[in-house]
C-alpha cells in the first residue's frame, strides 16, 4: 500500500468519525398492529414503555389511551366528549390539549392510570389550535426533563401566538421571548436551558429557531425554506420534525438537524405521512404515527442507534410564584389548584444555571477521545510503513 493510498484512508477515516459523531438514526422500525385506525398524537412514556394517543372511543367521542409499546393492554383515561389533541408526556403526568368552559383550548394535565384530570391554567386565553383540516398548528406542549415546568403557545395582548412558561402546578405563567414574529410548537432541550420552536424569518418563511429558557435571542438553525412543525429535542442535539422534501411535496416527512449541519431524512419509511414525532427520555425509543396514502394510521416504533450520551438533568428549577389566585375553570374536570413555594424565592425572568455538564460537552469529549485514537493509529502505520521501506533499501 502505498503512502497516498495510506494517508488518504486515514483522512477518510478522520471525517466518517467526525460526522459521525452526534448523529443517531433509527433500526428495528415495527409499526403497531392495533384496532384504532384513525388516531393522532403518540407520544412516548419518559422510560418508553408506554404509548398515551389520542382516538376515537365506540361512542366516537375523541378520548386519550394509554397501553404499552407493544401495543398491548390499552386503557382509556378520559371520559368527556370534548376533542383532545397535542400530547405531551411527563415524568408523572401527562399534558393534552381540550376545552374549558370558556369553549377556548386549554391544557390539561392527567396522570397516567387516569386519576386527578385537570385544566392546568386558568386564564381567558387560547392555549392550543383546535384546527380540523391540518395538524393544529401550535402543537402540543413541552414538559421539562424533570416535570416542574412547560412551555407552550398562547396568544398575547395582540393576539399574536407566542412562547409562554407555567409551573408544573399551572402558577407563574410568563413569555419566553418577544419579537415580531410569530412563535408555535416549541419543545424544551435535555438539559433544560434551550427551546427550539418554529417561527418566521424576516421573508416570513417558518423555519426552525432556537432561544433559552431564560429569553435570549433567537438564533436560526434550518434555511431550506419549506414549511416544517412538531420540532421535538432528541439525543445529542438532534432535533427532530416534520417537513417536505421539496417545497412542492405533499407528503410530510420526519426528518433530523443538528445545529450547523445540513437536514437529513430521519425516518426513510416510504409511507405517505410521518407526523408526532417523539423520543424516550434516554433518547434510544422512538414513535410517531404513519399515515397511508389511504388516511390509515397507525402507530411507528423503532430503537435510536447512536447515542452517544445521556440527556443532561435539571436538579432543581425555582418554582414562579402566581401574581393571583386564579379562578376555577375547566369543561372536563376541576382546575388544578395552585400551591404557592414557600421556600423558593419567586422568579421573573431567570432560571438557575444548571450544573449537569451539556450533552454538547459530553459528545466534544468523544470526538476528541476518537481523533486522539485515530492519531496513535496514524503514528503507528506510519512507523510500520518506515520499517517497511527500511528493509527493502538494504
Amino acid at each position: 500500500m502505498g503512502k497516498v493510498s495510506f494517508i488518504g484512508i486515514c483522512f477518510i477515516l478522520l471525517f466518517s468519525i467526525i460526522g459521525a459523531a452526534g448523529a443517531v438514526s433509527m433500526e428495528k422500525l415495527n409499526k403497531l398492529n392495533i384496532s384504532e385506525t384513525s388516531l393522532w398524537d403518540p407520544v412516548l412514556s419518559p422510560d418508553g414503555s408506554k404509548i398515551a394517543y389520542a382516538a376515537y372511543d365506540t361512542a366516537q367521542n375523541q378520548q386519550i389511551f394509554v397501553m404499552n409499546a407493544d401495543g398491548s393492554d390499552t386503557i382509556k383515561l378520559t371520559n368527556s366528549t370534548n376533542k383532545k389533541w397535542g400530547l405531551s408526556w411527563g415524568p408523572e403526568k401527562i399534558a393534552y390539549l381540550s376545552f374549558g368552559k370558556d369553549n377556548l383550548e386549554k391544557i390539561f394535565v392527567i396522570n397516567p392510570n387516569g386519576s386527578e384530570n385537570k385544566q392546568l391554567i386558568s386564564d381567558n386565553t387560547r392555549q392550543g389550535n383546535a384546527d380540523e383540516d391540518k395538524p393544529p398548528a401550535w402543537s402540543a406542549p413541552s414538559w421539562s426533563m424533570d416535570g416542574k415546568f412547560l412551555v407552550y403557545t398562547s396568544l398575547d395582548n395582540a393576539s399574536n401566538q407566542k412562547l409562554y412558561m407555567v409551573n408544573s402546578d399551572g402558577t407563574g405563567k410568563r413569555p419566553i421571548y418577544d419579537d415580531n414574529f410569530r412563535q408555535w410548537s416549541p419543545s424544551i432541550s435535555p438539559d433544560g436551558k434551550s427551546i427550539v420552536y418554529v417561527s418566521y424569518t424576516e421573508k416570513y418563511i417558518a423555519e426552525l429557531f432556537i432561544t433559552g429558557t431564560e429569553g435570549s435571542a433567537r438564533r436560526q438553525i434550518t434555511f431550506d425554506g419549506i414549511k416544517k412543525n412538531y420540532p421535538v429535542w432528541g439525543p445529542d442535539g438532534t432535533i427532530v420534525y416534520v417537513s417536505y422534501e421539496k417545497a412542492t411535496s405533499s407528503g410530510e416527512k420526519i426528518f433530523s438537524v443538528v445545529e450547523g449541519k445540513e437536514r437529513t431524512i430521519f425516518v426513510t419509511d416510504s409511507d405517505f405521512r410521518q407526523r408526532s414525532p417523539s423520543f424516550s427520555k434516554d433518547g434510544t425509543k422512538f414513535a410517531y404515527a404513519d399515515i397511508d396514502i389511504s388516511g390509515l394510521v397507525k402507530i411507528a416504533t423503532a430503537d435510536i442507534t447512536g447515542v452517544t450520551s445521556a440527556p443532561a438533568l435539571i436538579t432543581s428549577i425555582a418554582t414562579v410564584a402566581p401574581a393571583a389566585a386564579p379562578t376555577e375553570t375547566g369543561k372536563e374536570a376541576s382546575t388544578a389548584t395552585p400551591a404557592v413555594t414557600q421556600t423558593e424565592k419567586p422568579v421573573q425572568k431567570e432560571i438557575p444555571e444548571n450544573k449537569e455538564v451539556p450533552v454538547g460537552n459530553t459528545l466534544k469529549q468523544v470526538v476528541i477521545l476518537m481523533l486522539l485514537v485515530l492519531g496513535i493509529i496514524v503514528l503507528v502505520m506510519f512507523g510500520i510503513l518506515a520499517a517497511s521501506n527500511f528493509r527493502s533499501k538494504k
